[in-house]
């Protein structure tokens, strides 16, 4: 019996309540024990006695039955139907009354219904508690001979008795409340741990595969764009190129969902306002989605209301990712028609505006029983029908989480085979009243033109710094038309030798390198005593795409960030912020 109840009373699976029932019974029935003993050496009145050993006998029995046969629930409800009908009017009436101990009985009796009891069980039993004290009083009270009177002796006995056993009662239900409480805080606090724990390993699992994956997608689409510039190469060869590139980007973008959306799910993601244009905003997102359009034979419609203020406060990258992705989606499920962007504002009050954009195409449109799910994690719209459309189905889950996190909303009318429209709203500070004016987008062409270098530089050195001798070729590749004079190293120590001997322009550096990483590097050259490049800007190379990290580098005393994989153009445009200006051929 002892060990059962231990083990009840330590079961992490068993509810406060039941644990609760447990250790009140024990204690009650203990408290039944020592009352009965007293009243017999009290000489108490004989039916006095008679009642608490049938009461306590009763309730060992029903004790034994939850304990043993799994009846903690029933028990529950049983004793208390047992304690505020048997129990209570049989003590009041048979010791003493008002003047006994049966008052702190029914304390207790509350006690224990607010303790174990909950939902319509509870309120049924804590107001047929009330109604019996009343009754019982008031029978006391109008019909005395109905009461055992007990003596001046007995009725100060009974009384001390009862306030002792309800008394222990209460200090050990106290003392295990509180007990309890301690081992949850620290369940609790050993599960935050863990959980944070998980958290660092995920974000480094996923830091991690960013690296290896970007590392030699980076190969791929260096190598890709360097067939790409040949002014002669064959049609056949120009398209299976371009077919590449696609296949690249489309890679990237998967790989970006998954990350964000673990960041998402992990609490990690930020919103970081800055101040933008907003016709900047608008001509990003409109020039990453033209071509596609237009290769589709898409007409892609921009209206945007011309009273918009110039510059709001905001995150212009997660707003640019929200819009872009919604655009994305438009296209890829439209096949003939148009697909129309929309921008417009609301006063907010106090220097602010709901940012009002609406996405709306002619696509395939989206069944109303498939709405309700719309934003769930790898969710696609008509499967069967759209089985060859690429993605994830990551897209719309994290455009709801970032809206979210911004404490937006988004909303998504379709009618099934006509189109879908989704609008969002954001709440913005204004920075700058003065409206965008009138606007005119137009669109780019399809993306065939040739590769054109930024500019040319052949007084220029630079150093590249990267453990992966592909990845070398390919950057240097990139940057051949410049004319600039390239070294390499596949190390860290190999850098750091080379930066004794010769003073370069520029430094590439390659964050995750084995032996000494980039951080390591930098910190080396800049204290290097006799070193040619401790002020020269070094320009961190990464496959790690995480936002926090730009900050993490810059703080690391990195004068530029590239993520991987890098193209002719984001190298050029990079290294012209850091190449002297006369050393730049006009």
């Amino acid at each position: 019996m002892i060990k059962r109840i231990k083990s009840l009373l330590s079961d992490p699976e068993l509810d406060f309540q039941s644990k609760s029932f447990v250790l009140l019974s024990v204690i009650a029935l203990i408290g039944l024990f020592v009352a009965l003993i007293s009243g017999i050496l009290l000489g108490q009145a004989f039916a006095a006695n008679l009642s608490v050993f049938i009461e306590c006998a009763l309730f060992s029995v029903i004790f034994y039955l939850a304990i043993f046969h799994n009846g903690i629930g029933k028990a529950k409800i049983l004793i208390a139907f047992f304690l505020i009908f048997v129990f209570l009017p049989a003590a009041f009436f048979t010791s003493g009354g008002a003047a006994g101990g049966t008052p702190v009985w029914f304390a207790f009796t509350t006690l224990y219904i607010v303790m174990t009891l909950s939902g319509k069980p509870k309120v049924f039993f804590l107001g047929t508690n009330v109604l019996v004290v009343i009754v019982c009083w008031w029978i006391g009270y109008t019909h005395p001979e109905t009461v055992t009177e007990f003596t001046r002796k007995e009725a100060y006995f009974d009384s001390f008795f009862t306030l002792l056993i309800v008394g222990v009662i209460m200090t050990l239900l106290i003392g295990y409340q509180a007990a309890l409480f301690r081992r949850e805080n620290e369940r609790v606090n050993r599960q935050k741990r863990e959980i944070e724990e998980l958290n660092s390993k995920q974000k480094r699992f996923f830091s991690f595969m960013s690296h290896e994956i970007r590392t030699p997608v980076n190969s791929i689409l260096g190598s890709n764009e360097m067939i790409l510039r040949g002014k002669d190469i064959p049609e056949e060869i120009r398209n299976d190129a371009n077919n590449i590139q696609d296949a690249g980007k489309m890679l990237l973008a998967i790989i970006n969902d998954i990350l964000d959306l673990s960041k998402l799910e992990a609490g990690n993601m930020e919103i970081v306002p800055v101040e933008y244009s907003v016709k900047e905003l608008i001509s990003d997102v409109v020039n990453l989605i033209w071509v596609r359009a237009e290769n589709k034979g898409l007409s892609l419609e921009v209206n945007a209301d011309p009273d918009i203020p110039s510059v709001l406060i905001g995150d212009e990258i997660r707003i640019k990712q929200i819009v872009t992705n919604l655009l994305t989606n438009a296209v890829k499920y439209t096949d003939a028609g148009s697909v129309k962007l929309g921008f417009k504002s609301e006063s907010a009050g106090d220097d602010r505006i709901r940012l009002i954009v609406s996405v709306k195409d002619t696509g395939i449109g989206i069944k109303q029983e498939v709405i309700p799910t719309l934003f769930d994690e790898f969710s696609r719209m008509d499967v069967e029908k759209n089985r060859k459309v690429e993605g994830t189905g990551l897209g719309l889950s994290i455009v709801k989480l970032l809206v979210d996190l911004m404490d937006g909303d988004i909303r998504v009318d379709s009618t099934y085979g006509e189109g879908t429209e989704f609008t969002l709203s954001l709440v913005q500070e204004v920075s700058n009243q003065r409206g965008i004016g009138y606007v005119q987008f137009t669109g780019r062409g399809k993306s065939q033109s040739v590769y054109s270098n930024l500019f040319r530089a052949p007084g220029a050195t630079i150093l590249i710094v990267d453990d992966s001798k592909v990845n070398l070729q390919i950057e240097t590749g990139l940057l051949r038309d410049t004319g600039m004079q390239i070294d390499t190293a596949l190390s860290g120590p190999k850098a750091l030798e080379m930066t004794l001997k010769k003073r370069y322009d520029c430094i590439l550096m390659d964050h995750l390198m084995p032996g000494m990483n980039g951080i390591e590097c930098l910190k080396r050259i800049r204290d290097q005593a006799d070193g040619m490049c401790t002020d020269v800007p070094v320009v961190v190379l990464t496959a790690n795409a995480e936002r926090e990290q730009q900050d993490a580098y810059a703080e690391a005393g990195f004068d530029g960030y590239l993520v991987k994989p890098v193209s002719g153009s984001s190298l050029e445009g990079e290294l012209i912020k850091h190449i002297p200006k006369d050393k730049i051929a006009d």
